[in-house]
């Protein structure tokens, strides 16, 4: 039996972190990564977002060996909704994938089709490594247009819409690195916001580190206070002298 889903999910998270950290030279955008399984968005949206200002991608993690009725149905629905609209069709082949792993005879692998397409399995796929790749050097290098971003929160809407809408919520973590190197998360109440607006996502990251700069601060105000309420031994040798 091969890895479950969420086995082949943590190494896809940790290899893109692998890779964003290689990429970024000492310079990180902010990041939100969420894993959705077992939350109310795991039906309306899929397994995993990872969204900046330079990449959205919606993923949907599955074995070979496992039932795909489920997935075939939210496709149909999709479809649906999607209906013969052109750009949406072109951006749901750039945001949504479908991710099929493998294992034959103790040899692993895992491919990544568009999720429109999953089904067709006469069109390539890309294997998984060159796709965590292509997903860490568009986090890393690139701004998304504002107009681009428009559709893919009106992309993300239809996803959910073709699954009866967003059914309760869950909070998000983006995290980041701070100029020394140390990792930081900042909270986002609602992980539906970052599909609404990405500006919140930029808005939550500096409000974090301003607040970790006041803290910064305040510490190193205690600790000059502390040094000159501290008695000095220097002064006292001196009197003795």
């Amino acid at each position: 039996m091969g890895p479950y889903e969420n086995i082949v999910i943590g190494n896809f998270l940790y290899s893109l972190g692998l890779l964003v950290g290689r990429s970024s030279n000492g310079a990180s955008a902010p990041l939100c990564v969420n894993l959705m399984q077992q939350t109310p968005l795991d039906q309306a949206l899929g397994d995993v977002m990872l969204a900046n200002e330079g990449v959205l991608r919606l993923l949907e993690f599955k074995r070979s060996t496992a039932s795909v009725q489920k997935e075939v149905t939210k496709r149909q629905l999709l479809e649906r909704a999607l209906a013969s609209d052109k750009s949406m069709l072109a951006i749901s082949r750039e945001v949504h994938w479908y991710i099929e792993s493998e294992d034959i005879c103790g040899s692993f692998s895992a491919n990544a089709i568009p999720y429109l397409d999953f089904e067709m399995r006469q069109l390539p796929r890309r294997p998984m490594e060159s796709f965590t790749e292509e997903v860490a050097a568009a986090a890393t290098s690139s701004v998304v247009s504002s107009e681009r971003r428009a559709l893919y929160s009106e992309y993300l809407e239809l996803v959910a819409f073709a699954q009866g809408g967003l059914q309760g919520a869950s909070g998000g973590l983006i995290v980041c690195v701070n100029a020394d190197g140390v990792l930081d998360y900042v909270v986002l109440p609602d992980l539906r916001d970052i599909v609404l607006d990405h500006r919140l996502v930029c808005e939550a990251y500096f409000d974090g580190n301003r607040q970790a700069q006041l803290q910064q601060g305040r510490a190193r105000v205690r600790s000059l206070d502390g040094a000159r309420s501290a008695p000095s031994f220097q002064r006292g040798r001196d009197f003795e002298r």
